[in-house]
């Protein structure tokens, strides 16, 4: 078994909440979210490589992937199973401290609701995204 982290919590409020089906959605949702603001945050995500289809974080490919072996998501579509909505609930209240920025997930989740999918077009035009050269990490930090 793994240590859960916020960023473990995180990642499951995510696709609970905001309904976020594919993991493509999901690594560029909180490219997005990170990129809305430079300012770091300790459960930001940073670590994104520049792909063809757009930003990959090995942390949160990471994470989802101990979620899918401890059996608390399923990946087609992604979302938490009862386990996995059983260990969010008992957990959610670990993410206050980081309260800003799930906020800032929150207004980029406003931007895109209608559309999720628009995710995806709008991080091929993000500058700080266009900047970046396929296959090279998006942020310095």
């Amino acid at each position: 078994m793994f240590s859960f982290t916020a960023q473990h919590i995180l990642a499951m409020r995510l696709i609970t909440q905001f309904e976020i089906h594919s993991l493509r959605v999901l690594h560029n949702f909180l490219f997005l979210a990170s990129a809305e603001s430079l300012e770091h945050h300790n459960i930001g995500f940073y670590d994104f490589v520049r792909g063809k289809k757009g930003a990959y974080s090995p942390t949160l490919q990471s994470i989802i992937e101990e979620l899918l072996i401890g059996k608390m998501l399923a990946k087609e579509p992604l979302k938490l199973t009862e386990r996995g909505m059983d260990t969010y609930c008992a957990l959610a209240s670990s993410l206050k401290p980081f309260e800003e920025y799930v906020d800032r997930c929150f207004s980029v989740y406003m931007k895109y609701k209608d559309s999720l999918e628009a995710v995806n077009q709008a991080i091929n035009n993000h500058l700080i995204f266009r900047r970046a050269k396929p296959g090279h990490k998006v942020f310095t930090v």
